[in-house]
């Protein structure tokens, strides 16, 4: 990109899948979390010579998690019904099909529940980190994790014979 920050090219060639799936996992749809992350990096973009180097990543992920919220402020949430409907399961082998039902499962938990466990769970960060990227405390942390698994537990356990049926046929 002509014109850009020194080191941003490089930040987005480097990172720009990483931050990809990330927003994948938040959003549950590849198109909407291409624009999220396109939206995040241009908000990076104009603030990138203060970006600490050592820091770059969780800054980039923390602007996509905001635009996520912010999207997901003006989205209606989409009904697990639907969202299953659009997947056509007897395509897929068994561990894509697991992918998609996770995805579809993370897509029922409220926007701020569902980030905090894509960051502990798949991210892996920790609940410093976390907290940190979703600018609340680690006590929020903790209650939101908490909630957000007990509540794909409770959806993948009402949804398992279903997908498990569908499978077999």
């Amino acid at each position: 990109m002509p014109g850009s920050e020194p080191g941003f090219d490089q930040f987005v060639r480097d990172r720009y899948d990483q931050l990809l799936r990330y927003a994948v996992m938040l959003t549950g749809r590849k198109w909407d979390a291409e624009e999220i992350v396109q939206e995040a990096l241009l908000r990076c973009l104009r603030r990138w010579r203060r970006v600490p180097a050592d820091n770059a990543l969780a800054y980039a992920r923390k602007a996509v998690y905001h635009e996520f919220l912010r999207v997901a402020k003006r989205k209606p949430q989409v009904s697990l019904d639907d969202l299953a409907e659009q997947l056509d399961l007897d395509d897929f082998t068994g561990a894509v099909v697991e992918r998609e039902h996770v995805l579809v499962l993370l897509q029922q938990l409220p926007p701020r529940q569902r980030a905090a466990v894509v960051a502990r769970v798949v991210l892996d960060l920790s609940e410093a980190q976390t907290a940190v990227e979703l600018a609340c405390s680690v006590g929020t942390v903790k209650s939101l994790t908490s909630r957000g698994m007990a509540r794909v537990r409770q959806l993948w356990a009402a949804q398992a014979p279903a997908s498990q049926g569908r499978r077999r046929a």
